[in-house]
């Protein structure tokens, strides 16, 4: 089962990323699922920054809403989570950009706490892994940050390869902006990963 979590910042919605999933709108993202045609299973949040058409639209097109009280120890996103924990995996659409960046930080945070949560827009996939995978073919560059002091992997495939080695967390920037080629892959030998999938940057071209 799939839970898919939709917030107010996600413009571009692809349809893949949502089939088949138990859809959920935080606060203002029930408004931004409903303006891109899709109706969401529960829309949830405190909606104090919602106009009243839209919290209107809101209460017509959901099947369900729980209002949450705007004095609460959680966000929204998390209040969002909770409901769905049981879920073989949960997407957010979206927590990504902004500008209260404080946001992004609590909503990554979010990842660690709740390691089957993934947050994605139009050009980035953040998440966990504690096993070996293969990058994402949608993205051209991935960077690896250790979620402990360290992890050790190997890298194949890739602009940069490495065996064996030692990544620590007091090295934030060596694992960057690595660039997947033919047939990449990441070998996870101990610990885990911060990994974050990134379209290519046209704008630097």
């Amino acid at each position: 089962m799939k839970a898919c979590l939709i917030l107010w910042d996600i413009e571009k919605i692809n349809k893949e990323d949502i089939k088949d999933s138990f859809i959920v709108g935080v606060d203002l993202g029930s408004y931004n699922a409903i303006s891109h045609g899709i109706i969401p299973d529960i829309a949830i949040g405190d909606f104090d920054s919602c106009k009243k058409e839209e919290y209107d639209a809101i209460k017509k097109n959901s099947k369900k809403i729980i209002q949450l009280n705007p004095m609460k120890d959680k966000t929204d996103t998390e209040e969002a989570i909770l409901l769905v924990k049981d879920y073989d995996e949960i997407l957010i659409l979206g927590g990504i950009k902004g500008k209260r960046i404080e946001h992004f930080y609590a909503n990554l945070m979010l990842l660690f706490k709740y390691p089957k949560v993934k947050m994605k827009d139009e050009n980035s996939l953040i998440e966990i892994k504690r096993e070996s995978f293969i990058p994402n073919k949608n993205y051209k560059y991935i960077s690896l940050f250790p979620i402990e002091d360290s992890a050790i992997l190997s890298l194949r495939g890739m602009k940069y390869n490495l065996e064996n080695y030692t990544l620590k967390r007091n090295e934030p920037t060596l694992g960057i902006s690595n660039e997947c080629m033919d047939n990449p892959y990441v070998e996870i030998k101990s610990g885990g990963l911060l990994v974050i999938s990134s379209m290519e940057d046209h704008e630097n071209l």
